[in-house]
């Protein structure tokens, strides 16, 4: 067991990112919440036996995996969190691209809304949690030609929801950019 210092201590640091990426996947905010403070309680009575240094993809996965067995259990729809668009994309001497931007994350935020869960979720690990290909593989416990693969069909899956706004449907989001993979 942790002491409960140290359990705030690393709920302060990870709750809020954690919150994210379940209610990104859950797509309720709610439920997001109550997921990660359970995640928080496994970490406190049974944490992992690797120590310190595993407790971040510990808590990534316990949240990941609950959150995708909420969702299943429900079907519910909603909202995905608020994500910020890629600091490289702004531009603070143009407003209007700020306009831009914020329109497009916006156009992006309803186009993941209508994926799947596993499309959206394994979007969400590598555009918002940034983790590697190798990270991923090794979160959702798949070989990496599978991450490789799953993206690549994530990724045509958001073109075609974007595409699904025919007033804009020829236009290219520039708020994220996904990253081929680039071996170590």
């Amino acid at each position: 067991m942790i002491s409960e210092a140290s359990l705030r201590d690393w709920m302060d640091k990870l709750g809020p990112r954690l919150i994210a990426l379940s209610a990104g996947i859950c797509r309720d905010r709610h439920q997001a919440e109550e997921i990660v403070q359970e995640a928080f309680v496994k970490l406190w009575r049974n944490p992992p036996d690797a120590g310190e240094i595993a407790y971040t993809s510990w808590l990534r996965r316990v949240v990941t995996n609950s959150s995708i067995n909420a969702l299943q259990r429900t079907r519910r729809p909603g909202a995905l969190p608020e994500f910020s668009p890629d600091p490289a994309m702004r531009a603070p001497d143009r407003p209007e691209h700020e306009v831009d931007v914020q329109e497009d994350l916006q156009r992006v935020r309803a186009a993941m809304d209508r994926l799947d869960a596993p499309k959206r979720t394994i979007l969400i690990l590598r555009a918002f949690e940034q983790l590697s290909y190798e990270e991923i593989a090794e979160h959702l416990n798949i070989p990496l030609g599978t991450v490789m693969s799953r993206l690549n069909r994530a990724r045509a899956a958001l073109v075609d929801e974007m595409k699904r706004e025919p007033e804009r449907a020829e236009e290219a989001p520039r708020v994220f950019r996904f990253e081929r993979y680039k071996p170590a």
